[in-house]
């Protein structure tokens, strides 16, 4: 279970701070569509510098887990979450997979309505930007998260 928890809370934070450094990124862009000269105005902030290095601290940690302390556990860093050690932690693997897929769906169903009607909630073109960033980060953890909680209480009930 140590494998799933590192392995779902590392994808989380990963996902949260590459959304947060594209929702900076697009809040500090500007673009000019007034004049003849198309001018758009790209900034990067330091939240990607951030995302970079946390990514190539979770690469070099996810190897070191599988390495040295993920033997024990079947943790592969190719199979990532998916790997197993038995036939249990197949089934559990897959109930927490089908779980997360029908929590998919209805998430992303939810996520279109929103997007659909985004318009009528809000007249800020900045929020109608970001939008669509929210919500998939939104989505892409909470998806992680079920995945996360499916596999504990597969776990606990195998």
């Amino acid at each position: 279970m140590k494998k799933i928890i590192f392995e779902q809370l590392s994808n989380m934070i990963l996902a949260t701070l590459l959304a947060s450094a594209v929702a900076t990124t697009i809040a500090g862009s500007t673009m000019n569509t007034n004049s003849s000269d198309y001018l758009v105005e790209i900034h990067f902030d330091k939240l990607w510098l951030v995302f970079i290095l946390a990514a190539f601290i979770f690469t070099v940690l996810r190897y070191g887990y599988s390495k040295y302390f993920g033997k024990h556990d079947g943790y592969d860093t190719k199979n990532a979450e998916l790997s197993y050690q038995d036939e249990r932690e197949q089934i559990i693997s897959q109930h927490a997979t089908k779980i997360t897929y029908q929590f998919m769906s209805n998430i992303l169903a939810a996520s279109l309505v929103i997007l659909v009607f985004g318009n009528a909630l809000t007249s800020s073109v900045l929020v109608l930007r970001l939008m669509p960033v929210i919500l998939i980060a939104v989505c892409l953890n909470l998806m992680l998260f079920v995945y996360l909680i499916a596999w504990i209480f597969y776990d606990h009930k195998l």
